[in-house]
This record gives C-alpha cells, structure tokens and sequence, in this order.
C-alpha cells in the first residue's frame, strides 16, 4: 500500500530534500489524498512539471507549495497551479532557473488569495512579472525577489503603490550564489 491509498486525510507533506522522489510518487499523492493543502518538494531534483500538473488537478484545496530549488520545473508547472489552484495562497520558486515571467503573470492572473511569493534567483524575472503580481495578488505579504538583478525601482513602486498588505520584501542584488 502506497502513502497515497493510505492516508486520504492527509494534509500537509514535507519531502524537503528528498532526492529519491521522483514524478511518480507525487502523482500517487495527487491521486490519492485530495485534502492536500500544503507540499514541501524544496530541493526534490527529480520531480518536474508532471508531478505539479498532477498536483494541481488532483488536489483542489491545495493553498501552499514549495517547489524551491526543483531545477526541472518550469514555467508549465507554475501555469497548472494558477489555473487550478483557487484557493491558493503561498508559492516558493526560489532557485528555478527556468522561471520566468510567463509563470509569473498567470499565478498574479490566477492566485488572486496570494499572500506570499517566493521567486529569489529566478533570474529571467523583470519588472513586468513583478508589476503583474502588484496589480492580480492585493493580498500579498511577503514577497521575495532576492538575486532578480532585472528588477527596478519602477516595479517596487508599483509594489508599494499597491500591496497595502505588504510586511516584507527582500531583493539582495548579488552572484546569486547562496550566503
């Protein structure tokens, strides 16, 4: 028996760093544990866009996901939650290097609960990404754009003008090589 066939209530997941889950396993999740709200695959190097697409359609009540440091993962992943995801509310594409402001526009079109957007070193973002955001997610709260070196003060203004719920914000400008 699978985790997914046994444990329908399950809710959050944590698999942070496990290097062995691949596409497959979340696949199962998504099919079999439709209360899902929160996944943590931070640093899962062999999970790609499949297993996101899959979560997105299988898990409705999905409202948070950490996909930080998941290299494959793209665009297409990012586009699936913001179709799928209504009641979504955190997002963390940190270090996904294949992000860029296509993914970024469809979760600001499609996330309008987003409180917090993680997208530090996703270095193919610009200010139009960050402007999207602004104007689709007024409930945002945290915002994380470390290592966007293509973001200017344009953006932040926009940012500022608009995100009245806006506690935090960090933009290091750097290598984006980790401290």
């Amino acid at each position: 028996m699978t985790l997914a066939a046994g444990c329908p209530q399950l809710t959050t997941l944590k698999l942070d760093g496990c290097d062995n889950i691949t596409d497959a396993a979340v696949v199962a999740v998504a099919s079999g544990c439709k209360r899902l709200t929160k996944l943590d695959l931070a640093d899962c190097t062999n999970i790609t866009d499949a297993a996101v697409v899959a979560v997105a359609a299988g898990c409705p009540l999905l409202t948070s996901l950490v996909l930080a440091d998941c290299n494959k993962i793209t665009d297409a992943a990012a586009e699936a939650v913001a179709s799928d995801c209504k009641h979504f509310t955190s997002l963390n594409l940190a270090f996904c290097h294949k992000i860029t402001n296509v993914a970024v526009v469809a979760v600001a079109a499609g996330c309008p609960l987003l409180k917090t957007l993680t997208l530090s070193d996703c270095n193919k973002i610009t200010d139009a990404a960050v402007v999207a955001v602004a104007l689709g997610c007024p409930q945002l709260e945290t915002l994380g754009l470390n290592y966007c070196n293509s973001i200017t003060d344009a953006a932040l203004e926009v940012v500022h003008s608009r995100c009245k719920q806006l506690r935090q914000i960090t933009l290091l400008r750097g290598s984006g090589v980790r401290p």
